[in-house]
């Protein structure tokens, strides 16, 4: 009986490894994948912005930065894993510094803290393991505001951000890299919501949420 359970125990994990090889994304995912391989590579004096909509929506991150080598590698909609999946561009490249923004769709995924945060250190642990040069920013996710009512698999998530960004900064500190407090910078006085003139839709950020991430990531670039 205790083989059998072994033996299943083991096709068991084999089938979930082999599902987590054969993970599917959105179609935009794919193409923007395209789209990374049509820009000018990435080289050892790349600065990347890697994440989800927050970093592909800021568009011309060398502009905004006033820095050429500054490269946006953001994906509306992403989410921990995907930004795993396609870290070879970027571990072929050991670019100079990477800043990392990610965690946010996992949230609407309607996971865990605990969840989102073993998922989070698979992430760092292959950053840290194969950018041994590369200075790897970890950011603390962004506040949300549920009063706009525009995006339900985020309702009652919002008091949930903080408790991940403490979980991401003590990575940061076991993994030795550097943490981005952001979520103080956008959040309301008395509250955990994002800042109603710093949003498009309570969650997206306008120009001049943009105004104040590049104002703290300038000191870092």
């Amino acid at each position: 009986m205790r083989t059998f359970t072994i033996l299943f125990m083991s096709l068991l994990t084999f089938s979930l490894w082999g599902q987590s090889l054969e993970r599917k994304y959105t179609d935009h995912y794919y193409e923007r994948l395209e789209h990374f391989k049509q820009e000018k590579p990435l080289d050892h004096n790349s600065i990347v912005m890697l994440g989800n909509s927050l970093v592909e929506f800021g568009d011309n991150w060398s502009v905004r930065l006033n820095n050429q080598n500054v490269a946006n590698r953001g994906i509306i909609g992403d989410e921990i894993m995907g930004v795993y999946d396609r870290l070879d561009e970027i571990i072929q490249s050991q670019p100079k510094k990477v800043f990392l923004l990610i965690g946010i769709n996992d949230v609407s995924h309607q996971l865990s803290v605990d969840s989102i945060l073993q998922l989070e250190e698979q992430l760092i642990q292959r950053l840290s393991t194969k950018l041994p040069h590369t200075k790897v920013y970890l950011q603390s996710l962004l506040p949300i505001n549920e009063s706009f009512q525009r995006y339900r698999l985020l309702n009652g998530k919002t008091d949930m951000i903080p408790e991940i960004n403490r979980g991401l900064r003590n990575l940061a500190k076991k993994y030795h890299i550097s943490y981005i407090s952001l979520f103080p910078k956008f959040k309301e006085k008395k509250s955990n919501s994002l800042r109603v003139e710093f949003t498009t839709d309570g969650l997206h950020l306008n120009e001049a949420g943009y105004a104040i991430w590049i104002k703290k990531l300038k000191r870092k670039i």
